[in-house]
Formats: C-alpha cells, sequence, structure tokens
C-alpha cells in the first residue's frame, strides 16, 4: 500500500531527531500533520504553539540560534503568509536552519475558498535569501528532499501537495520509470509533484497511440540557483519544453525556466502548463485539475498540440 507522505516525513524525523538535535514546532497542527508518534515518543523536542504562524517562525528562530535544526509544520497558505515577515527577515536573512514543511499545496483544497488554495508559493518564495525549495514527486524523493535539507546549512522549504496514500505521489519503486530518454528531441515534459504521475500516464499514451517517446524529467529542487544548473542541459537538447505544475503558469517554475531561456537567447520553446489566471473556486480537486487541464487527459492533448503544431 502506498505511504502517506506525511508518515514518510516524520519517521525519517523521529529516526534522526536525536543524532541531529532536532525539534519540531506545530501550528495546531499535530493530528493534520501526523506529528503523533513524534509527539508520544519525543516529546521533550515538539513545541505546539497554537494557532499562531508567526510565533511559530519566531519559536523556530530561536531554537535554531542555538544550534537545533527545526522542522515547522502546518497549511501552508497559512504558515508562508501570515508568517512571511518573520520567515523573509528573521530566519532567511540570518541562515537559520529551520525547515518549513507546508502540507496542502497546489489545488487540493479548491473546495475550501481562496484562504487555503496556494498556487504562488514558488514564486514568493524563490526571492527568499538562503533558502532552498523542495518539490518531492515519490516517497524515495521525499526522503531525497529531507536528507537535503539537514545537509543545507540555511533554511528550507519542502512543498506538499496531497500527502493522503491515494494521492498521485509516485510510490519508491516506480521512480525507475523515470526520464525515459531516447533520440527524440522534439518534445520533453518537466514535471513537479504530483503532476510527474500524471506526466508518465500521459507519456505512456502517446507512446502507445503514436509511437512518440516523450520524456519525463522530475524537477525537485525549485530554487532558483539549482534550478537554473539542472535545466539548461534539457533547454539546450529539446525544440518543445513542457512545463506541468500546479502552480499559478505565468510566475511558476515555467515562467522562470522561459525567463532564463529567453535572456541566453538559446535552447527550447517553453510551454507552461499550470493554474490559469482565472481561478474558479469552491470545486473538488479533480473538477479543478481538468479545468485547468492538470490532468492526464489535459496533458496529452497538451502535448499532442505541440507535436502536431
Amino acid at each position: 500500500m502506498k505511504k502517506d507522505l506525511r508518515d514518510v516525513i516524520n519517521s525519517y524525523i523521529v529516526m534522526n531527531a536525536e543524532s541531529a538535535d532536532l525539534y519540531v514546532v506545530a501550528v495546531d497542527s499535530a493530528i493534520s500533520s501526523n506529528l503523533q508518534a513524534f509527539k508520544s515518543r519525543l516529546g521533550h523536542r515538539f513545541i505546539d504553539v497554537g494557532v499562531a504562524e508567526q510565533n511559530a517562525f519566531d519559536v523556530a528562530a530561536g531554537l535554531a540560534r542555538e544550534g537545533a535544526t527545526v522542522f515547522v509544520f502546518g497549511i501552508s497558505t497559512f504558515l508562508l503568509y501570515r508568517g512571511y515577515e518573520q520567515l523573509r527577515s528573521v530566519i532567511c536573512e540570518n541562515k537559520f536552519k529551520v525547515i518549513f514543511v507546508g502540507l496542502w499545496c497546489g489545488l487540493y483544497y479548491s473546495d475550501q475558498g481562496y484562504t487555503h488554495l496556494q498556487i504562488d508559493d514558488i514564486n514568493v518564495t524563490r526571492s527568499l535569501p538562503h533558502l532552498n525549495i523542495y518539490s518531492p514527486y515519490s516517497t524515495h524523493s521525499t526522503q531525497h528532499c529531507l536528507e537535503d535539507a539537514l545537509m543545507h546549512d540555511g533554511p528550507s522549504y519542502v512543498r506538499i501537495e496531497n500527502p493522503l496514500p491515494g494521492s498521485d505521489y509516485l510510490d519508491s519503486n516506480a521512480s525507475n520509470g523515470l526520464s525515459r530518454i531516447g533520440d527524440f528531441t522534439r518534445l520533453a515534459i518537466l514535471a513537479t509533484g504530483q503532476s510527474v504521475k500524471r506526466s508518465l500516464l500521459a507519456s505512456d499514451y502517446i507512446k502507445s497511440s503514436r509511437e512518440v517517446d516523450v520524456p519525463v524529467y522530475p524537477l525537485c529542487d525549485l530554487d532558483v540557483k539549482r534550478l537554473r544548473s539542472s535545466t539548461q542541459h534539457y533547454v539546450e537538447k529539446y525544440q518543445h519544453l513542457l512545463i506541468v505544475e500546479e502552480h499559478l503558469a505565468f510566475c511558476g517554475v515555467g515562467a522562470h525556466i522561459g525567463f532564463t531561456s529567453s535572456t541566453n537567447k538559446v535552447g527550447s520553446q517553453i510551454h507552461c502548463l499550470g493554474v490559469g489566471e482565472l481561478v474558479v473556486r469552491n470545486q473538488t480537486y479533480g473538477r479543478a485539475l481538468e479545468y485547468h487541464t492538470l490532468d492526464t487527459h489535459g496533458i496529452i492533448n497538451k502535448c499532442l498540440d505541440i507535436l502536431e503544431a
């Protein structure tokens, strides 16, 4: 059975808590973040500040200043926007080792109204100094992101969309199906988060129905410097790149890759498939994906439009 990504994260933290001097700060999110195991086993390293995101980051900054590594958990929209001043001016500016895990990113909370909808966080966080940004696409890549964040000498943001077992995150043993590289250089897909699995399904369909191999490459590291270096090869190799993400298309990963490509005046034609500017609220997650053509069918159609142009 597919694992809940919250359990993957918390198991990793429990395993490394003592050796890495880890603390966890929650914003009334012990249950929603599945932190019960950590709280019961390492209660002296667990702090719940209640519904107070600014306080959470200030407490985390104080612990980090004394040498600890601190994980902060909560709903991404509330963590980022309510605590933005503390995150920007205290944690990031001072390179404090605080790793904040923002849950329910993307379109998952489309039925909860705009306050819960996290579709512009990559745009907001990539301007923050010293901050590493991660968007895992599988259980295995989630562990990799956590390991890298612990090695990073500064703050990190781990962006989690739908962590539930029924989500579109890949299982660890499915990661070998990625990056099917062939001689075809017309089109490739770069995808983040759950969009990686949907892109793989779209690629499989195009391969079986059109006998065209459209490779899929996952993007995990989304901060500006590492994103530029990790995508440069694809920009130079392929005629067209389709970037698929649960984020506003005009200011997300695709927009940044397009800006870099145009600045260098070389490489691919960039196509962005993300959340449109008109955000329809109060609809189910599945309907929201379909509306923004971010479901598998929408990705297939976008690829075919590019190939047939």
